[in-house]
């Protein structure tokens, strides 16, 4: 059974999250999507557990409960079928505005991974 794990906090590790799943196992796949431009966790993850006996008492034992500070919502993932993807944020090659430009932030990142808001002068 695969299951959504929403509410994540952005500062729980991968092995506090695998570790609230291993009374459940075998977990036979992980997956945290993470921000494309930050490269940070986006807040949710999806578990596949070996069956469906094993993803329900999951759902139990887990959904609400508290994890990293926050509250874990825990239910069966549902299907894509029938998703429609966003839009493209490229804009046309064409397009004389200035959004059809890449972005360029060359401020300096600091031990967390942060742009510094301010430049010195």
């Amino acid at each position: 059974m695969k299951l959504f794990v929403g509410n994540l906090s952005y500062d729980l590790s991968d092995g506090e999250l695998r570790a609230a799943f291993a009374e459940f196992e075998p977990v036979l796949e992980f997956h945290r999507p993470q921000d494309r431009e930050t490269g940070r966790p986006r807040g949710f993850a999806f578990v596949t557990l070996a069956d469906d006996e094993k993803g329900a008492a999951a759902i139990a034992a887990l959904h609400n409960k508290t994890l990293g500070g926050r509250e874990l919502k825990v239910n069966e993932a549902e299907d894509r079928r029938g998703f429609t993807p966003v839009r493209s944020r490229r804009r046309d090659e064409n397009d004389p505005t200035l959004g059809a430009l890449p972005r360029i932030d060359n401020r300096p990142v600091d031990k967390n991974g942060q742009r510094e808001r301010y430049k010195s002068i």
